[in-house]
């Protein structure tokens, strides 16, 4: 499990203006299964982790740790 996913799917998810549950509605998962990602308590699917980075317009490099912006 990445670490630091959690944190910086939750300060992607600021930088774009939406609460959580906004966000989680937007990759079609519901706002506790949001929270476990945003958490660490549960790491999201490659084909999420896809939607999560399309919709907060990040890349996966990004959310992985492969970038640092």
């Amino acid at each position: 499990m990445v670490e630091f996913l959690g944190s910086r799917i939750q300060n992607s998810r600021e930088r774009k203006g939406l609460n959580a549950k906004e966000a989680a509605e937007l990759i079609g998962v519901s706002r506790s299964t949001w929270s476990l990602y945003e958490s660490d308590k549960r790491t999201p699917s490659v084909d999420t982790l896809k939607l999560i980075a399309e919709n907060l317009e990040v890349s996966t490099d990004y959310l992985l740790g492969l970038k640092k912006k």
